[in-house]
């Protein structure tokens, strides 16, 4: 009398026992999903009349679905996904008449595309074949499935257009199509589909207007189309649901405006725009916006002045709006935060000085800042940031001494200052950087020797000091001599150890100094002589 069977989540391996549940004639739940099982598929599970649930995902089987699986009339879940199976897709399953939900995607691959009989099965909520080689149309007649809520086709090899008929899918709250070859456009029919939750289109050849009727969908949490051709303008009404939790149309070809109330809701996690054609400027509510950990919107066409409040959102990880036309300065008042790990603000045209309180961002890893018009000196508190592994402050306008206590960035790998004003010596602290990677001081006005003890930084693989006032001999240890000459170039009194040229300045003053000493030996005798004679 036994009617659940729920062995998942062991380590079983080797073929499973189908023999041990054919006298289990009253089971309704066979579950063995995440173990070890390995062989084909058990066709003893046929003879349960009363099973409503199988699962074996999750585990080793090989070769195809049995095609006797179609007379388990009972069934209402069938879990065969992620388990290696192979041949053509499953067309006989059309016949489990009571399937309510089917997951047979995931590291199984098929031939051949859906079976256009899926569309008979009137009760069924879910569908899943992501990842599972089928090629071909999505057939129309899915759209006959009243009740489906979920469904998932993504990373398939699918091309041709998306059907408008695919509308009649009105219980739909998920929908995956992404990673496939899909193209056209998104059926204008699709404005029907109110219940959408999620949708997914993303990595296909999608083409057309950006579809303006998903500003409308009530429910929209999750919104992915990046990596298409899309046109046009987002929604001026996206986000208005207060439901927005994502949304992510990067590498299309937008334009216009970055709709205001995107974060109407106070829900939105995850703003990604980049490469596209925004212009104008960033709205000042998305610097109110406190759920929002991502935000990324580099190489558009924005303008004017970052809002200060996106700097001290307090869930805030990422700021990317490099390759924009944004002005203005870095807000003074950075608050202390150890949320913020990215910022990347370059090839812009932010002016003014780098705001001392940057030192607050405590766990900041990239600060990014290059080609832009920055000024003033770099700040000590900068380099208090203990987990930051790359500063680029490159072609700005900043100047003074680079500080000594840049040694406390302990974990530095990059650090880009060059084209600036910079002047003084190199700080012998530097050397202490011993997982730094990348030094590039190129075209300031660093003056006095290289240290020496930078030729003990073994991690040191990249090294740019041209174009500066440096002098003295170049070490010879360590990496220094696989370093190219174009990396000491434009320093007329820098010598290279391996610079003939250098030579005979450096024996001219040896000579010079042997002479001395023998003069003065010279003179010491002659006044000895005389003093003993007038004795």
């Amino acid at each position: 009398s036994l009617k659940v069977l729920n062995i998942s989540g062991n380590g079983f391996q080797d073929y499973f026992p189908g023999q041990i549940v054919v006298g289990m004639t009253e089971l309704e739940v066979l579950d063995a999903f995440n173990n070890n099982f390995t062989g084909p598929l058990p066709v003893e599970i046929v003879s349960l009349k009363n099973l409503k649930h199988l699962s074996f995902g999750g585990n080793y089987f090989s070769g195809e679905i049995p095609e006797s699986y179609s007379e388990i009339q009972s069934l209402e879940y069938l879990g065969l996904n992620g388990i290696g199976l192979n041949g053509t897709a499953p067309v006989f399953l059309s016949l489990l008449k009571n399937l309510r939900e089917m997951y047979i995607g995931y590291f199984n691959t098929y031939t051949g595309g859906i079976p256009p009989e899926f569309g008979t099965l009137s009760k069924l909520r879910v569908l899943d074949m992501a990842s599972c080689n089928i090629s071909g149309e999505i057939p129309a007649s899915l759209s006959q499935l009243k009740l489906l809520d979920a469904l998932f086709l993504q990373m398939n090899k699918l091309t041709g257009h998306i059907h408008p008929e695919l509308s009649g899918l009105i219980s739909l709250t998920q929908l995956d199509l992404s990673l496939n070859c899909l193209t056209g456009e998104v059926p204008e029919s699709f404005s029907a589909l109110k219940n959408l939750s999620l949708v997914q289109l993303f990595k296909n050849n999608l083409r057309g207007p950006f579809p303006s009727f998903v500003g409308d969908y009530p429910n929209l949490e999750v919104l992915q189309v990046w990596g298409n051709n899309f046109t046009g303008e987002l929604p001026e009404n996206l986000g208005r649901n207060r439901k927005l939790l994502l949304l992510d149309v990067s590498s299309n070809q937008i334009e216009g405006k970055i709709p205001r109330d995107l974060c109407k809701g106070e829900r939105l996690k995850s703003l990604i725009l980049m490469q596209n054609l925004f212009s104008g400027p960033i709205p000042e509510e998305l610097g109110a916006c406190e759920s929002l950990t991502k935000f990324r919107a580099m190489k558009n066409q924005l303008n004017g002045t970052i809002p200060a409040g996106i700097f001290n959102l307090p869930l805030l990880k990422m700021i990317e709006l490099d390759h924009n036309l944004l002005s203005g300065e870095i807000p003074e008042n950075l608050s202390i935060s150890d949320s913020l790990n990215q910022l990347k603000v370059a090839y812009n045209n932010i002016a003014g000085k780098i705001p001392p309180s940057i030192g607050n961002l405590t766990n900041l890893n990239v600060l990014s800042l290059q080609n832009n018009r920055f000024n003033g000196e770099l700040p000590e508190e900068m380099f208090n940031l203990k987990v930051i592994s790359l500063i680029n402050v490159s072609s700005n306008n900043i100047s003074g001494e680079i500080p000594t206590s840049i040694s406390g960035c302990i974990s530095l790998t990059t650090v880009d200052f060059s084209r600036n004003s910079l002047s003084g010596e190199i700080p012998k602290a530097i050397s202490q950087l011993r997982d730094l990677s990348i030094l590039n001081l190129s075209r300031n006005q660093l003056t006095g020797p290289i240290p020496t003890d930078m030729q003990d930084m073994m991690s040191l693989t990249t090294l740019d000091l041209s174009y500066n006032n440096l002098n003295g001999e170049v070490p010879s240890g360590g990496h220094f001599p696989a370093f190219d000459e174009a990396s000491f170039a434009g320093n007329p009194n820098l010598c290279l150890p391996r610079n003939v040229t250098c030579l005979p300045s450096i024996y001219s003053a040896q000579h010079s100094h042997a002479s001395s000493f023998s003069t003065s030996k010279l003179l010491i005798t002659a006044m000895a002589l005389v003093s003993a004679l007038l004795i």
